[in-house]
């Protein structure tokens, strides 16, 4: 069994709390609106977005190059399989001091919003947490199923307009089947072929042993969904003018 080990702290327990992340969050952003007022002249002239304080010039965010190596390593995604264990050394919680075992997903802060990684061997998340709400993705191994879930509040805007229409692609095109279609969410789950056994097939091998098979799968569409994912928390929404 491969094993791989990370150091990482913080206050919201391993990978179940990553996949409850549907819920809005509550943080506030780093790059909040300006205030605009509207102007116009004539009935049928074009409504202008002014920032309301003339003096006002908007925030430039500069991400440190490492955020930036960071982010592109998630979003270049890591392999599933039931034979790799990831060791997270969780730092004791002030909030939970009954719980050691909690520990904060990797971190980095964006333009506009929070973006999070958890890995964990058989189960790989990605987030953006902006001050509205928190959209996430992720791929999960259950037995011989992969299941990739996609969850946006954002799914009905023009800037996700495409992304399920692209999802229910990408679930055809590795032979799965769409599990979960909603508002909000949609899901796929693909079912995947052992790798072949390292077992020599002599009758003794199998003597005292449990066969196990090991399911191994790479995410081809990770980049993809993943990029999209953690768009929010790095273009800031811009309001469009409005023409009668």
């Amino acid at each position: 069994m491969k094993t791989i080990t990370k150091s990482i702290t913080g206050t919201i327990i391993g990978a179940a709390v990553a996949f409850a992340f549907a819920a809005c969050s509550s943080s506030p952003s780093t790059a909040p609106e300006a205030t605009v007022a509207q102007t116009s002249s004539g009935p049928n002239a074009q409504i202008h977005l002014t920032p309301s304080d003339s003096t006002y010039t908007p925030p430039i965010f500069s991400i440190p190059a490492e955020t930036e190596e960071t982010l592109e390593s998630w979003l270049n995604g890591n392999p599933i399989s039931n034979d790799i264990t990831v060791d997270y050394w969780c730092a004791e919680n002030p909030d939970y001091p009954e719980n050691p075992l909690w520990c904060l997903p990797n971190r980095i802060q964006l333009e506009n919003g929070t973006a999070f990684d958890f890995y964990n061997g058989n189960s790989d998340v990605i987030a953006c947490e902006t001050y509205q709400d928190t959209i996430f993705y992720s791929v999960y191994l259950h037995n011989n199923t992969i299941r990739k879930k996609w969850t946006n509040p954002w799914f009905n805007t023009e800037m996700f307009a495409q992304s399920k229409t692209q999802f229910k692609e990408s679930c055809k095109a590795e032979f799965g089947d769409i599990t979960e279609d909603t508002e909000n969410t949609i899901a796929c789950n693909i079912v995947v072929q052992p790798s072949p056994s390292q077992d020599n097939g002599s009758a003794n091998s199998r003597q005292y042993f449990t066969i196990h098979y090991t399911y191994n799968y790479i995410d081809s569409y990770w980049n993809q969904f993943a990029t999209k994912t953690i768009e929010a928390c790095r273009i800031r929404p811009q309001i469009e003018p409005i023409s009668y």
